[in-house]
């Protein structure tokens, strides 16, 4: 192995050097807190965090962001009671809003996960937005789990539009200018196409694309890298 890709895996396995090459590149971290509440809860477990503004008014939320994360350019806002934000191990957020509303909202983001830019949103009482490990989301992406203003039936005055959870599993790739509306779930190992609009269930190893997403090709998978056949 040659004296660069040494260099190269031993900043990789350590998270300080890391941490310090980060520090030498871009400068000092500029991050805002702004708390207001009782038992709010802000546990950073060695992740490095970089023009990250959190803004909580509310009692009892908690915002957990694990070892080796990289976060930065993101604002995470809380109003309310009970809310939980975690995010995983070695995730990767570039850009972009987490948002809760109401009381007792969850987002959860799994290891290893990168986004480039989203808006997530949480907004009615005890739902929940689920991302899974080693997803791949491209920029400009909206994921919200209610519509923020109430739809009534004129015949009984009652509303019919509410929040529903979201559920996206492991190992999926959404592509730029997505949408992700409520009450859906997506299998492990799926791909949403370039700017759908996703409505309904996506099972797990397809390719779904359109307004409203369809599924147009079943049985794959994915990989990061670039594959290339032997000529």
């Amino acid at each position: 192995m040659s004296i660069k890709n040494k260099l190269k895996n031993k900043v990789k396995h350590n998270y300080n050097l890391k941490k310090f090459i980060s520090l030498f590149q871009y400068g000092l971290p500029k991050n805002t807190k702004k708390i207001k509440g009782r038992n709010n809860k802000f546990d950073n477990q060695e992740a490095f965090l970089r023009c990250v503004e959190i803004d909580i008014v509310g009692d009892s939320n908690e915002v957990v962001i694990k070892k080796g994360a990289n976060i930065s350019n993101i604002k995470i806002f809380m109003r309310g009671t009970g809310h939980r934000l975690v995010i995983g191990e070695k995730c990767i957020i570039k850009s972009g809003e987490l948002w809760f509303e109401d009381d007792k909202c969850t987002i959860e983001i799994g290891d290893k996960t990168t986004i480039e830019r989203a808006h997530i949103a949480v907004t009615e009482p005890n739902s929940s937005i689920t991302i899974g490990a080693d997803c791949m989301l491209s920029s400009n992406i909206d994921i919200r789990n209610g519509d923020s203003h109430s739809i009534l039936d004129v015949s009984t005055n009652k509303r019919i539009n509410y929040a529903k959870n979201i559920s996206i599993g492991d190992h999926v790739w959404i592509g730029a200018f997505v949408q992700i509306l409520k009450g859906v779930n997506i299998g492990d190992d799926s791909i949403i196409g370039i700017r759908s609009l996703v409505t309904r269930n996506i099972a797990k190893g397809c390719i779904a694309t359109g307004t409203p997403a369809k599924t147009v090709k079943e049985n794959v998978d994915w990989k990061r890298e670039r594959i290339y056949e032997e000529v």
